[in-house]
């Protein structure tokens, strides 16, 4: 793996790592300050509101833009929040609408490097290097999505939001330093683009893909993907909280971490013919899983529901991995920031989408109708009754989507790989 590219991965995985931890300590300290949960679930929307928005700017500009000094800019721009932050945090009456304001600041420079360094791996990886170097950029944002919430609920209860804003302050430095010191590759370094050549906006990009006969079944798997996960994000541990409690969640997470590890080092034996076909293995396993979780008889089996959580952490790095590839695959190098901005408007809309419904899902209609009495009996005794059973149902309907989305779509997910594999 080329120096240059490990450095400024590993450069910025520690600061998202520490941005990430950060906003979830922010979160909870706002709750425990406010003692509202809306406080906390407002910074996660306003965070991907703010990288939406974003969006459109990024995808016209940031090919004709120095792409070294774009990443610069957006690091130092962080490091700048998180200072502004701490200042106006010193005071504890510090207003909400300024505390999200900043946020939203720091959202647009995350979606900055996430966009740019996505656009550059193929410019800076030899080809048959490539698949490693996806493997690392998903696998690393699966690993910090997974820490980060534990981290910064742990910095939250023994220090307070100090020592979660000094790691973000002292993260942000580190990839400074990494982007700024690292010797870039010379394709690297200059723009794709003439900064003056006129680029078609966000919608223009969305309506590109959905009419692209390669590009269209990976928008419709990779956004359904994002959805849901972020619905597993929510579902997941507070059904393993109400229905088992703390201790049976520590023990989760721990073989969750397990399994994402095996699934980092799976990948890396995966060649370039078989991207697809580890896709398309992965997100049956996890489909089939989540429907499992909706089966009450699989929450008593312990064994049993350990392995699955295990199964299922393992496929996240490596349809994240896969779904980045055959993402570079299909779209040319010099199209890749327009259309991928394209494309995460369309993942984290579905992430935003997944964070809002999810509460409704379990609370407006799942819960109510656990309480109707013209249910047949089997039906009763296959989802359960107990306490949590609404979330398990909810990521059995989240098991349920994903299956159709990708029996629909398999077909076509297996040619883009065929033409991936003549294309590397």
């Amino acid at each position: 793996m080329p120096r240059a590219f490990t450095v400024l991965w590993a450069g910025q995985l520690v600061s998202n790592f520490g941005t990430q931890t950060s906003l979830y300590a922010l979160g909870l300290w706002l709750f425990q300050r406010d003692g509202q949960l809306a406080s906390f679930t407002t910074v996660a929307i306003v965070i991907l509101l703010a990288k939406l928005l974003a969006l459109p700017l990024l995808g016209r500009r940031l090919a004709g833009w120095p792409r070294r000094r774009v990443m610069v800019l957006a690091n130092g721009l962080g490091g700048t929040v998180t200072l502004l932050l701490a200042l106006a945090l010193y005071r504890e009456t510090a207003p909400l609408s300024l505390i999200l304001a900043l946020l939203s600041v720091a959202a647009v420079a995350e979606a900055t490097l996430v966009l740019c360094f996505a656009s550059l791996i193929p410019q800076m990886v030899p080809i048959e290097q490539l698949g490693r170097a996806n493997g690392l950029f998903a696998s690393g944002d699966g690993l910090v999505m997974a820490t980060a919430p534990l981290l910064g609920a742990v910095l939250v209860g023994i220090g307070g939001l100090a020592g979660a804003l000094a790691l973000d302050g002292g993260t942000c430095l580190v990839a400074l330093v990494c982007v700024g010191l690292v010797r870039w590759p010379r394709a690297a370094l200059v723009p794709l683009q003439p900064r003056q050549t006129w680029m078609p906006g966000l919608r223009a990009g969305v309506a590109e893909l959905w009419m692209g006969a390669l590009t269209r079944p990976l928008l419709l798997l990779s956004t359904t993907v994002s959805f849901a996960m972020a619905a597993c994000e929510i579902l997941f541990p507070a059904w393993v909280l109400t229905a088992s409690g703390v201790t049976r969640l520590g023990v989760a997470l721990l073989v969750g971490a397990a399994g994402f590890v095996m699934g980092v080092v799976a990948w890396r034996m995966v060649q370039r013919r078989h991207w697809a076909a580890a896709l398309l293995s992965a997100l049956a396993f996890q489909s089939v899983i989540l429907i499992g979780a909706g089966l009450v008889v699989f929450e008593r089996m312990s064994v049993v529901w350990f392995f699955g959580l295990a199964l299922f952490s393992v496929g996240v790095p490596i349809s994240g991995a896969a779904l980045q590839c055959l993402w570079q695959a299909v779209i040319p190098v010099e199209q890749q920031p327009r259309l991928f901005a394209a494309r995460y408007a369309m993942e984290w809309g579905a992430r935003l989408v997944a964070f809002s419904s999810s509460a409704l899902l379990v609370d407006r209609f799942l819960q109510p109708a656990m309480t109707w009495t013209f249910w047949p009996g089997w039906i009763r005794e296959t989802m359960g009754s107990s306490a949590g059973r609404p979330m398990a149902i909810g990521l059995w309907a989240v098991g349920w989507l994903l299956l159709v989305v990708l029996v629909w779509q398999s077909e076509h997910i297996k040619r883009q790989g065929r033409q991936a594999a003549t294309l590397f």
